[in-house]
């Protein structure tokens, strides 16, 4: 006990501040250090997402509703909107609408035919469907858009059959445009319903066997196991038939069908520009594809509160098909793939090596379309670099779980919905002002690419990085390694096959890109898309087939060369591990 009035507790003890041990300093710099690491990574990414999305697309769209927001003019206004729907904006949406609907409604059974043929059948020819749906994606939207323009010119493969050259015109209109979005929304549909096939499970259908269920019984059983797949591919399919632009600005510009995305174009490219009504058009078109989004959202959550893979799980086994049967899905299979990729590849031959001359044409269409390949190919890597660099960090955010996991996690979700044409025509506004006069230069277009890439590259990522434990983390700091020697002999090494996989379907993707190219390219210099659709604008249907031959081989070419490299690079890194 104490004295009453006396202090009981330890008489501190004054020790002058330089003599504090060198080994709490650098305990004490090397935790500054750390949490300064830890924090730069959300800075950059936000920064990042600041002049990617969060500048261009707030102050453009915000002038849907304040029309006086760039001159400080805060008063809201819906005149925007009325213009816009009256100057055209009703009809390009209920053709958006009404041709996407249809196009989900061709590609969802087509793809669920497909999945379930690669899946669940014992075909030995199964493994060519993906590596044709694969195809299918890589190659641009306005593909097989243009081989149905090839397939009906007068100068075009069926000249000498005029019986088939008039039914074949037909499909120049409407009809030929639910179709091309269907070939191209095909493969998402497809994947969608891949994984679900694949991890089926066989107890539904032998139990509704041993009750003697009928085969109709059991069809509707396994439709409905399959219904969160089916929704989520029907809304991808949907979102992607109405964001698209290339074939709206091709079979629907040549027909007169006009659509949302390319109603937003001309708005933009027109004279006097209208931002505010372009903007309040741009709305509508988020409105159009926001039903798709919120159902695909809505399959992800039933589709994760219906798991049936456990421990005691069983794969449904495949089904042996009849040879009649066999034969028959082989013709389908056949037909499907002529129409998707064999019309316009033949198409485009049939009119690149036809006429006199083709020889000297071909030499012609080279000295155009290599100096647009050129820039094409240097841009796309310069994006996809910056777009792996920055999906990296992302993907790690994702993989934490952390609230800024979540934020990053609803950014992409609301970045790939949003369409090309909408970036693009923020970022012709906001980046043409005094504050950010960036408009004009080839780093503007590198920037739309870097935002249409980015969210794609995060989430291949995000599997390969989640899958990293953090004991190797651990492992590495106890041998007495850095944090960047843990990250260059450890963790990139294992990503590297993840990394050059990423990379290069950013690459892929922005190479033939064409709503941003079509906005932002710097004058004499355009890219590759913009160049084959110069091409198809002014008839030149020999040289837009030329061109479209030439860099569909070239492109292919760069991403065999880059798969080699990638996966020597990823070899050697692995062995030195």
């Amino acid at each position: 006990m104490s004295a009453p009035g006396t202090d009981s507790r330890p008489a501190r003890r004054l020790v002058p501040r330089d003599a504090l041990a060198p080994a709490d300093t650098g305990a004490r710099l090397g935790a500054v250090r750390h949490h300064a690491g830890r924090a730069l990574g959300p800075a950059l990414l936000a920064l990042a997402a600041l002049a990617l999305w969060g500048w261009p697309l707030g102050g453009f769209l915000g002038q849907a509703l304040l029309p006086g927001l760039l001159r400080g003019a805060l008063h809201p206004s819906l005149d925007a909107f009325a213009q816009a729907w009256a100057d055209g904006g009703a009809g390009a949406l209920r053709n958006s609408w009404l041709i996407s609907l249809l196009a989900s409604l061709i590609a969802l059974p087509l793809g669920a035919w497909l999945a379930w043929l690669r899946e669940r059948s014992l075909l030995a020819w199964r493994g060519w469907i993906e590596a044709g749906v694969w195809l299918l994606l890589v190659l641009p939207g306005y593909f097989v858009a243009s081989g149905w323009m090839l397939l009906a010119a007068p100068v075009g493969p069926l000249a000498h059959w005029p019986w088939l050259l008039n039914p074949a015109q037909a499909l120049l209109g409407p009809p030929g445009i639910v179709l091309s979005l269907a070939f191209k929304a095909l493969p998402y549909t497809f994947l969608a319903l891949q994984l679900s096939l694949r991890a089926s499970s066989a107890a539904p259908q032998e139990a509704a066997r041993v009750l003697g269920l009928g085969r109709g019984h059991r069809l509707r059983l396994a439709v409905h196991a399959l219904l969160p797949a089916l929704a989520a591919g029907f809304a991808a399919a949907f979102a992607e038939s109405a964001s698209d632009f290339a074939v709206a600005a091709t079979l629907g510009a040549g027909s007169g069908t006009m659509m949302a995305t390319y109603a937003i174009q001309q708005s933009v490219a027109a004279m006097p520009v209208n931002f505010p009504a372009a903007a309040a058009a741009s709305w509508m078109l988020l409105g159009l594809v926001a039903p798709a989004l919120l159902l695909q959202s809505a399959a992800r959550r039933r589709a994760a509160s219906a798991r049936s893979v456990g421990a005691r799980h069983r794969p449904a086994p495949p089904v042996a098909l009849a040879t009649a049967q066999a034969w028959a899905h082989a013709g389908g299979v056949a037909v499907l793939g002529l129409l998707a990729l064999g019309v316009p590849l033949l198409s485009a031959a049939s009119l690149a090596f036809g006429g006199i001359g083709h020889g000297a044409g071909f030499a012609r269409a080279a000295a155009q379309v290599l100096p647009a390949f050129g820039y094409s190919l240097r841009m796309a890597m310069l994006a996809a670099s910056a777009a792996t660099a920055l999906a990296w960090p992302a993907a790690r955010a994702l993989a934490a779980g952390s609230r800024i996991g979540r934020a990053v996690d609803l950014g992409l979700t609301a970045a790939m919905a949003l369409p090309g044409i909408v970036l693009a025509a923020a970022y012709v506004q906001m980046y043409n002002l005094s504050v950010t006069p960036w408009y004009g230069g080839s780093a503007l277009l590198a920037m739309a690419y870097v935002a249409l890439a980015l969210p794609a590259a995060t989430r291949l990522l995000q599997g390969p990085v989640a899958q990293l434990h953090g004991s190797l983390g651990e492992a590495a700091r106890v041998h007495g390694l850095s944090r960047l020697q843990a990250l260059a002999r450890v963790e990139w090494p294992l990503l590297a096959p993840a990394l050059g996989a990423a990379w290069l379907m950013a690459a892929l993707h922005v190479a033939f890109e064409l709503p941003a190219s079509q906005l932002l390219y710097p004058a004499g210099h355009a890219p590759l898309a913009v160049a084959l659709l110069n091409a198809a604008s002014g008839f030149q249907l020999r040289l837009q087939a030329r061109l479209q031959l030439l860099g569909i081989a070239l492109l292919l070419g760069f991403a065999a060369l880059a798969h080699w490299a990638f996966g020597r690079a990823a070899r050697r890194m692995g062995a030195r591990t």
